[in-house]
């Protein structure tokens, strides 16, 4: 499946295996954000006239939420470049007109079914949104009942399915916990210029994944709509007509941080080109992260460089970059000490539990690894005692990823259902392969500080 032939690794549809004594070097791209990307699709459905969006990621997640916006009727289209043609609507339905009930199935995509359920609430007519059944909405379809919006739950009341029966919004003050996502928030404040007063959103209890918040309202802007984002008070306007135009996606500061903890772990030399100190991304945080743990890191305005070895445990909060915690906990399973992130609990409602499946795959390596409550421990060590095993990422493209770094490390240990990463980035594998350079076991352990 993969476009990289390498001698002694192991590539099927079942599993993945790393070459023995493999160590990360070189330069690579990574593909656009499907976080971005997911937020000016939105946008541009209703936007007055023809937006052209350039260097969207070609993955599972977008695949779906473009589908489900052609269902509701975008008229979208991909040009022989990649890109996505979208000519907007800024009244795509009339408010008397009579729509047939439309089906969406959203697959694990819980982006899409955040901010889909909110954009149904715009829709006259009923929509069925269906989807992974675990992935909680209840505080999102509560703020959209406030507002009027008629939901009901067709199964575990808090989860999907819903049937949405949408029309015109007003708008006004709504009380939002934002503990589980930051999606949630999200959702409202893509809605809000689509209502009659737009919407003032007080965000109370913990607040997870911030930045992703903070990056919605820069995408607004772009798109023409005022905005005032403070610590807990979000207030959207208005906006019958937003602006079209040419979008370039930024590249994926998630995926980034992949072969950069690669080559901490290995001891090798990456630059990833694409990402760095002009990302709106909270996740081109990984760059400050391993530097705390002792790496030698460069970051410039485009790219992000890392060589050497972590010499130091790292503790922690990750409730802002919970996305960075998979491959971080990996760097900290061969960092002498013990390592402590905070912050994590919204982890067990991603894909999978990823703080479960991530501890199940370490310590069946030999690796200290144990989640208490809010806390993720991680003891590190120089990993000449582990023993390899088959990893099973759950389905888990985030988990997938993981793994593989542990597989660089731990010869012999695979990577099964390698494919769940077409979720999120297609070629992982392949771009990870292009880094690896295999070579002769080094004498004598790490020099921990």
């Amino acid at each position: 499946m993969y476009a990289v032939a390498m001698e002694n690794s192991l590539k099927t549809h079942d599993s993945w295996q790393a070459p023995d004594n493999a160590r990360l070097t070189g330069q690579v791209s990574v593909q656009g954000s499907k976080s971005v990307a997911q937020r000016v699709l939105f946008n541009a459905f209703f936007a007055a006239g023809e937006s052209r969006i350039v260097g969207a990621p070609e993955c599972g997640d977008l695949r779906v939420f473009c589908g489900a916006l052609q269902k509701l009727g975008a008229d979208l289209s991909q040009d022989k470049n990649g890109d996505w043609i979208l000519k907007g609507n800024p009244s795509p339905w009339s408010a008397d007109q009579s729509v047939e009930e439309i089906e969406l199935d959203l697959e694990s995509n819980g982006t899409a079914m955040r901010f889909l359920t909110a954009l149904s609430a715009l829709r006259p007519g009923q929509t069925v949104i269906k989807g992974e059944t675990h992935r909680p909405v209840g505080p999102l379809v509560d703020a959209l009942k406030k507002l009027g919006a008629d939901i009901q739950y067709l199964g575990e009341p808090g989860y999907m399915p819903v049937k949405v029966k949408g029309g015109a919004i007003d708008g006004g003050r709504v009380v939002l916990q934002s503990a589980l996502s930051s999606q949630f928030a999200s959702a409202l404040l893509l809605l809000a210029p689509h209502t009659q007063s737009g919407l003032q959103v007080r965000l109370v209890g913990p607040i997870s994944s911030r930045p992703y918040i903070d990056l919605t309202a820069t995408v607004l802007k772009a798109f023409g709509v005022q905005t005032e984002v403070g610590a807990r008070d979000l207030k959207v306007s208005s906006c019958p007509q937003l602006k079209s135009g040419k979008i370039v996606i930024e590249a994926d500061a998630s995926a980034a941080a992949f072969p950069l903890c690669g080559a901490a772990i290995t001891g090798g030399e990456v630059t990833v080109v694409g990402v760095g100190n002009k990302t709106l991304q909270g996740d081109k945080r990984i760059a400050s992260l391993l530097k705390d743990m002792g790496c030698q890191v460069e970051i410039s305005d485009t790219s992000i460089s890392i060589q050497g070895e972590p010499r130091r445990p790292l503790s922690c909060a990750m409730e802002e970059v919970p996305d960075l915690v998979p491959p971080l906990a990996v760097v900290a399973a061969f960092s002498r000490g013990e390592s402590i992130f905070s912050g994590v609990t919204h982890l067990k409602v991603k894909e999978s539990d990823r703080l479960e499946v991530l501890c199940e795959g370490m310590r069946a390596l030999g690796i200290r690894a144990e989640c208490q409550g809010d806390l993720l421990r991680v003891v590190g060590s120089d990993g000449a005692h582990l023993s390899p095993a088959d990893l099973d990422p759950a389905g888990d493209h985030r988990m997938a990823m993981a793994f593989s770094l542990l597989a660089l490390k731990v010869p012999g240990t695979r990577v099964l259902q390698p494919d769940c990463i077409s979720k999120s980035d297609p070629l992982f594998f392949q771009r990870l392969e292009s880094l690896i350079e295999a070579g002769d076991p080094q004498p004598g352990e790490s020099d921990f500080e």
